[in-house]
């Protein structure tokens, strides 16, 4: 068997991201110029290596068993980019995927004192669902996410996906400030049974687990308002039209036309930072190693 390196690198990225297209868009080739050298890897090695599957394709045994090899030797060839370059300033461009509410906290948080110390390297935030950025993270588009667990519905990842608990926080309720549960220093989800709730949108992992908490707890919610972003959210309760739950409060004190109390019994939020189980570039491992570090001195 005479196959090359150039081609292989190209069955690998098929194993990894599912598909051609995929494959594609992480080495910045067409589509078809992707298929033409899975062609070629199978005139060299003289076996099948996908065989056509709905609109895309999938591997044969044969072409696991070589997508396996070529994995293994992506890796190696990163690990002595690495190794021979390991004295040289950092240069290069992480593109990261979080919920806004993310990057709010953790981001603004952590990525200053990463960037001054890593002036070189080019960050790029992207804001959207966590479906989303999982895909983008198997098809390389992105190099980490920050996504949320919560405790009635965590998070499924799919294989492939590396996950570590940055934080944990409970939820709180917000109130209208002239509620009636305002002197009460914990509340329970019957006790507001009968209120308009604002909530995220159906679609979304924070919706399934409220609606979830609530079920397992013999409540229907009266969900009103459907909206994606915590910050409005709380401007909803803020003019009374609502009540929210939302991840714990930077100041556990009540805010002008809001009051926070603690939601009884617990509903937690992990933060999660997730990434390909592949060998990353340097500068991403370098991000990587300062946030988990910075989770520690938490």
């Amino acid at each position: 068997m005479n196959v090359e390196w150039s081609r292989l690198r190209i069955l690998d990225a098929v194993a990894r991201t599912g598909s051609v297209t995929r494959a594609s868009m992480l080495l910045h080739m067409t589509g078809p110029a992707v298929s033409q050298q899975l062609r070629r890897i199978e005139a060299e090695a003289g076996i099948r290596v996908v065989i056509p599957d709905g609109r895309g394709v999938r591997l044969t045994n044969e072409g696991r068993v070589l997508a396996d090899y070529a994995g293994r030797v992506a890796r190696l060839m990163m690990k002595a980019d690495n190794d021979l370059h390991h004295d040289d300033e950092l240069v290069g461009r992480i593109g990261i995927g979080a919920l806004a509410s993310i990057v709010r906290t953790t981001l603004v948080d952590e990525l200053p004192a990463f960037q001054e110390h890593h002036p070189r390297v080019e960050l790029r935030i992207e804001d959207g669902e966590t479906a989303s950025h999982l895909d983008q993270l198997a098809g390389g588009r992105l190099d980490v996410v920050f996504a949320e667990s919560w405790s009635p519905s965590p998070l499924q990842l799919p294989a492939g996906v590396n996950a570590q608990r940055l934080s944990q926080e409970t939820a709180w309720i917000a109130l209208p400030e002239l509620h009636f549960a305002r002197a009460r220093t914990d509340i329970g989800l019957a006790d507001l049974a009968t209120e308009a709730w604002a909530a995220c949108t159906p679609e979304s992992d924070k919706h399934d687990a409220l609606t979830q908490f609530a079920r397992r707890n013999g409540i229907e919610l009266d969900i009103r308002h459907f909206v994606a972003d915590h910050v409005t959210q709380l401007a909803l309760v803020r003019s009374g039209i609502a009540v929210a739950c939302v991840p714990a409060p930077a100041k556990k004190t009540d805010a002008p036309g809001i009051i926070y109390r603690k939601l009884m019994p617990e509903m937690t939020r992990d933060i999660l930072l997730l990434t390909h189980n592949r060998n990353h570039a340097r500068h991403v491992e370098a991000l990587i190693t300062h946030l988990t570090t910075a989770k520690s001195r938490r």
